[in-house]
């Protein structure tokens, strides 16, 4: 009988370690825009913006953008709300003040040029108390907590779009004010990072942000940290190291390229297809 106990107490334990990990869904919207439900909380990141003409950018169906207005299954009951900037591939004003009226609970957290934009509205006075607005310094952060959920708001630098300066002459990059914002969410225990429209090239800001300390289970990483070479490599690897990956901000005339680049890297995922969803345990 006295062999049994270890026996028992090994099967115990094993149980408990699996029973005890953390569930969560991630379903792909469009862009950089993503659904994340765990247990109890649901996220909407950089999901609320229109259909966008043209095909540079994978924006959300005509269903979907209603379903979002309506804040109808899988959009109903939202506790957060993030936007990373002020981009239409991020953010739209009338399909945000929409979802508001519908889900009043849901709190939004968003830089101060977001903010600037949806006091505009005329029904800004509707959900004005729901909006968090914040711009941390460059190089400099935030956290705050919503709905039990921590989040840490970091400012991260723009990606460049060099353009023609036609006053002064040479190259002038056009993103230099846009105010872009990463997020860090604590959820249920899971460690969530989603950096918006970053430049990932800029080794001293993610030098000072320390992201590899946070343990990340899960970063939604632009895909320019794959596609500027090596250099960007080794930034995400010293200074992020997440455990998982899913890469977004991918033109759909590239979508293919990359999901295949990336099919046998067991953690780093590409969605191929709006409103596909993953699991996983962590």
């Amino acid at each position: 009988m006295k062999r049994l106990i270890p026996l028992f107490l090994c099967i115990f334990f094993v149980s408990f370690l699996l029973h005890s990990q953390t569930e969560c869904k991630i379903t792909y919207i469009a862009n950089e825009g993503f659904l994340i439900e765990t247990g109890s909380q649901k996220i909407i990141t950089d999901a609320l913006f229109d259909n966008i003409d043209g095909n540079w950018c994978d924006s959300p169906s005509d269903s979907i953008v209603d379903l979002m207005k309506k804040a109808l299954p899988p959009f109903n009951d939202i506790d957060l709300i993030t936007i990373s900037h002020k981009h239409q591939d991020h953010f739209n004003e009338g399909v945000v003040v929409q979802f508001l009226i519908n889900n009043p609970g849901a709190k939004v957290i968003c830089p101060k040029q977001v903010e600037f934009v949806l006091a505009q509205n005329p029904n800004y006075g509707k959900f004005k108390k729901n909006i968090i607005a914040i711009t941390p310094d460059l190089y400099c952060d935030s956290i705050t907590a919503v709905s039990g959920i921590s989040i840490r708001i970091l400012r991260l630098e723009h990606s460049h779009y060099m353009e023609e300066d036609t006053i002064h002459g040479g190259q002038i990059n056009r993103h230099r004010d846009i105010e872009n914002l990463g997020f860090v969410f604590n959820v249920e225990g899971i460690k969530f990072f989603h950096c918006g429209d970053t430049n990932p090239l800029n080794e001293k800001e993610y030098a000072s942000f320390k992201l590899k300390d946070a343990e990340i289970d899960i970063a939604f990483l632009e895909r320019l940290f794959f596609s500027k070479g090596a250099e960007s490599i080794a930034i995400l690897n010293k200074y992020i190291d997440p455990k998982e990956m899913i890469l977004m901000h991918i033109n759909p005339a590239n979508q293919e390229l990359f999901s295949n680049h990336f099919k046998e890297v067991e953690n780093i995922k590409v969605f191929e297809r709006k409103m596909d969803s993953i699991g996983y345990k962590m």
